[in-house]
């Protein structure tokens, strides 16, 4: 199976495992995938229970991932995750694939944003799934309201795994969990897309984009590919045995910043990309036949750009709401005139 779906696939063959994989989705530049394991309860800075709202998304022979939001209702995934399908089921808490809780999803509960059109990285890969019951006792997540271009992100999925510097494929060998990382947000799209050959493209929104470092320059894509152009930024050589990249699968997955008391939602999983084969020489990739390896790209939506669209979609009350809201406003104002009624006759 993959996160890819046949109309993502079409757009952009050269767009590599949708999804995420790398020291810890669970790829490790020195450890099995096993050691990345997201297991329920986990705890990431001291904080219980911080990645319990990881999704898993199953829809019509595709896994997607997402992150469930605070209040419990709705899900973020990708919109190339669910612009079209005919059965969705949402899992939480997987742990030897067997999920604590469950949820569905129908076609029509299924809020693609508005400016996606089936083209990658012009940041609008960003869709709200609204879940058939609200899930209590899991911990959802709160947006990232800032670019956090810069910054260092915990990141997890449920896709397939493997090892930076293995050089094979991800695989479906870890598939009852899900699994985190962490790398650093180097540049938006447009940046790179701009300084390489002047085609970025933020029409909808800005879209993160990571490398897959090994601690070696050569395999330091950002790094290289900004030498050749001028240096406009610069790029570090990663976190380690930290470092992690998405992989297929991983899809509509999170990335999460920590402001000092919670992990805020800040980036989704879009697009992973070979970026150097045929483009740079010598290539900075370490092996150019093995998607999600050291020295590829991976593209996350951010959330901040969406931050409006998000709320407008849920805030809204419930179809019914509206006329209950109105009734308990009139039995209010009834008990307040006869209140007023009262005091005329005392």
């Amino acid at each position: 199976m993959s996160c890819t779906k046949n109309s993502v696939a079409a757009v952009a063959a050269t767009l590599l495992g949708l999804g995420m994989a790398g020291s810890a989705q669970a790829v490790s530049s020195t450890s099995s995938p096993s050691n990345w394991r997201l297991l329920p309860g986990q705890a990431f800075k001291g904080v219980g229970g911080a990645l319990d709202g990881v999704a898993r998304i199953q829809f019509d022979g595709y896994v997607c991932s997402g992150s469930l939001l605070a209040g419990g209702a709705y899900v973020v995934t990708a919109a190339h995750c669910a612009d079209g399908f005919s059965s969705m089921t949402v899992e939480f808490g997987v742990a030897g694939d067997q999920a604590a809780v469950t949820r569905s999803v129908a076609a029509k509960d299924a809020h693609v944003n508005p400016g996606w059109n089936g083209t990658l990285d012009t940041g609008a890969d960003i869709a709200i799934l609204k879940l058939s019951a609200p899930v209590t006792g899991i911990r959802g997540f709160n947006l990232s309201t800032t670019n956090d271009v810069g910054k260092e992100h915990l990141l997890a999925g449920y896709g397939t795994t493997a090892t930076g510097g293995g050089g094979i494929n991800p695989g479906w060998d870890e598939w009852g969990y899900a699994h985190y990382g962490y790398n650093t947000f180097d540049l938006t799209s447009k940046t790179f897309n701009d300084a390489w050959d002047g085609s970025g493209d933020n029409t909808y929104g800005e879209t993160y984009v990571v490398d897959f470092d090994n601690g070696l320059t050569r395999n330091n894509t950002l790094q290289r590919v900004a030498d050749l152009r001028g240096n406009g930024w610069t790029s570090g050589l990663g976190l380690g045995a930290d470092e992690a990249l998405i992989a297929g699968g991983d899809s509509g997955g999170g990335d999460y910043v920590w402001n000092g008391s919670e992990w805020l939602l800040s980036g989704v999983h879009s697009w992973g990309w070979q970026f150097c084969r045929d483009r740079v020489s010598p290539s900075c990739d370490l092996f150019s036949g093995a998607s999600s390896s050291y020295g590829d790209l991976s593209g996350s939506t951010a959330v901040f750009s969406h931050g409006d669209w998000i709320n407008s979609v849920t805030s809204v009350p419930e179809p019914g709401s509206f006329g209950l809201m109105l009734a308990g406003l009139a039995a209010a104002g009834l008990a307040a005139r006869r209140r007023d009624a009262r005091g005329t006759h005392s």
